[in-house]
């Protein structure tokens, strides 16, 4: 520890509910740290490191009750497992939190918002962080750099508040989270003033941060998620076909990811998905899906029901990211109709692999496919299978079309979501 107090560090901290999220994973703490990958965390660590930044990432678990250190082996981050507070641990007794902040409760799913479901996901995210023992490992770190996930969270407004009386900055950062509640709104504009800076990649939250709480414009900066180039690049499709067993004739069309099916829409997917089989009924049509997350339960009796064919789905948190780069070489466009993601790893990973996009018009997916002459893809309204459906067979029926979007995607993604690039941003961001 001692040696590398000496190298720059910049901790990034992991919203609530860790565990609810590892759980519908189907991952474990020390899967976690062996082998985890896909999280913007994880990339940023990634860059950072390529710049000669330590990153240190926190997580709350009630897993541990010592503070526990390890080794994330794929990024070399450290990664500290924190125990919660006692009035969290209280809260989860009673009975498990719904939804992270990072994912508004869904009320497109059906669920109740009483008052006792309300109150206990804002005292979850007062109380769960262990403030104290969070900075405490910091300085013994000789970290003086914090970002939160989510600024629009009281965890945020509490870490800003702290990292003035401990002298550590802290910046908050925005991964498609909405606020909780209006009644916060005072003390979350005396955060937004007071924290170091605000790392927005969508254009329009950026305005909203602005207009809302009078952040001054020299606070917020546009940085993305990077993307390993080593790992993810267009192979031939013919080759890693083969290697996957599909047909050189199949049309493909793929998505990975979290199985949420509201926020990432998913129930949106499978009604286009219905809607294109059945005007392009004399093809062989795929889905290929890989992922897994709360819903998948939900998911695969959705796809049951409505007995739909075709999809081929990998109900599983796929560590192989060789394996995940293959399939989407083998595609022929990527769907991603989420009607929440702030700036997608997986969009971005897709556009690595110089795949034509279709996406939902959301937070920071516009700043990611463009328009125009220089547009990577065709944005869709995020509630419109119809709509979805049709740019799908678009670019199938295109190929013209999805070269041209398909290079466009690769020649941005190469320009700037390199973890060179992203590293050297965030590098000048937090430690200048």
């Amino acid at each position: 520890m001692l040696g590398q107090k000496c190298q720059p560090a910049v901790a990034i901290l992991f919203p609530d509910c860790f565990d609810d999220w590892l759980i519908d994973l189907g991952v474990a703490l020390e899967s976690f740290c062996d082998q985890m990958m896909g999280s913007w965390a994880f990339s940023y660590a990634q860059a950072l490191n390529s710049t000669g930044v330590l990153a240190i990432l926190f997580c709350i678990s009630i897993q541990v009750r010592v503070p526990t250190r390890c080794i994330h082996k794929p990024t070399g981050a450290i990664i500290y497992f924190l125990p919660p507070s006692k009035i969290y641990r209280f809260f989860r007794r009673r009975r498990p939190i719904d939804a992270t902040v990072s994912q508004p409760l869904r009320i497109a799913d059906g669920l109740r918002i009483t008052p006792w479901r309300f109150l206990r996901r804002l005292v979850a995210t007062h109380v769960d962080t262990p403030l104290s023992l969070l900075f405490k490992e910091l300085r013994n770190e000789g970290c003086k750099v914090l970002l939160v996930q989510e600024y629009e969270t009281a965890r945020f407004d509490l870490c800003v508040l702290f990292g003035k009386i401990k002298q550590v900055k802290v910046f908050g950062t925005f991964q498609g989270g909405q606020p909780l509640s209006a009644l916060l709104r005072p003390l979350r504009r005396l955060a937004m003033w007071l924290c170091a800076g605000l790392l927005i990649p969508a254009a329009r939250e950026a305005n909203r941060v602005m207009s809302t709480y009078g952040v001054p414009p020299q606070k917020l900066d546009h940085v993305y998620s990077p993307v390993d180039f080593s790992i993810f690049y267009p192979s031939p499709k013919e080759e890693s076909r083969r290697s996957l067993g599909i047909p050189a004739n199949t049309r493909v069309v793929m998505y990975h990811g979290a199985i949420n099916l509201s926020y990432k829409g998913l129930d949106v997917l499978l009604e286009a998905w219905n809607q294109l089989r059945n005007c392009r009924s004399n093809e062989d049509l795929r889905l290929f899906i890989i992922g897994t997350g709360d819903d998948a339960a939900r998911f695969f009796r959705l796809i049951s029901d409505k007995q739909l064919g075709g999809i081929e789905w990998m109900n599983q948190w796929v560590h192989d990211r060789h394996l995940i780069r293959r399939y989407l070489s083998s595609a022929d466009v990527y769907v991603f109709p989420s009607r929440g993601d702030a700036c997608p790893n997986a969009v971005i990973e897709a556009m690595a692999c110089r795949l034509p996009i279709v996406a939902s018009e959301v937070n920071g997916i516009p700043d990611l496919l463009k328009d125009g002459k220089q547009a990577c893809g065709l944005l869709v309204p995020s509630e419109d299978p119809r709509a979805v459906a049709k740019a799908l067979d678009d670019v199938l029926s295109d190929p013209t079309l999805a070269r041209e979007l398909g290079h466009q995607a690769f020649c941005r993604a190469k320009e700037l979501f390199s973890m060179e690039a992203v590293g050297k941003q965030l590098r000048s961001i937090l430690l200048n």
